[in-house]
């Protein structure tokens, strides 16, 4: 995490230079007032990279250095299981078109179908939710 928290940091402070030129260079036209809303973007963009920089910064402390942040590891130390991920499924997919028609619902003044459509968006986030519980597709 060490790592990480190194390329958030580098990220946040060029963000946060760049805010300064941004509104420098912005109020120094014709015009002579800055633009607000690309500073205020920029500088919120900085503030969020440096929030992501400071939590990898924070979790690195409280775990041993990983072989990313070692200068002396060999590729084969990162060798293993990489984690846990999530079993493929096709419940996001039914989520999306519930979610499409309940909009084409609500667009055409169908009612009803936003109706049946928040019914089938409520099942199958339950059907993401319970996948876990349900093993792959492979083990069924």
């Amino acid at each position: 995490m060490r790592t990480e928290a190194k390329v958030f940091g580098v990220i946040s402070l060029f963000l946060l230079s760049a805010t300064g030129v941004y509104f420098w260079w912005t109020g120094a036209g014709a015009a002579a007032h800055p633009e607000y809303s690309g500073t205020l973007t920029l500088g919120l963009s900085g503030v969020m990279s440096l929030l992501c920089a400071g939590y990898c910064w924070l979790v690195a402390r409280r775990m041993p250095p990983r072989p990313e942040d070692r200068p002396d590891a060999q590729v084969a130390d990162g060798a293993g299981t990489v984690g846990f991920f999530a079993p493929g499924g096709y419940w996001p997919v039914g989520i999306a078109v519930s979610v499409a028609v309940g909009a084409v619902g609500i667009a055409v003044g169908q009612w009803w179908l936003l109706v049946v459509a928040t019914i089938a968006a409520l099942f199958t986030t339950a059907g993401l939710l319970f996948e876990f519980y349900a093993g792959t597709p492979e083990s069924r």
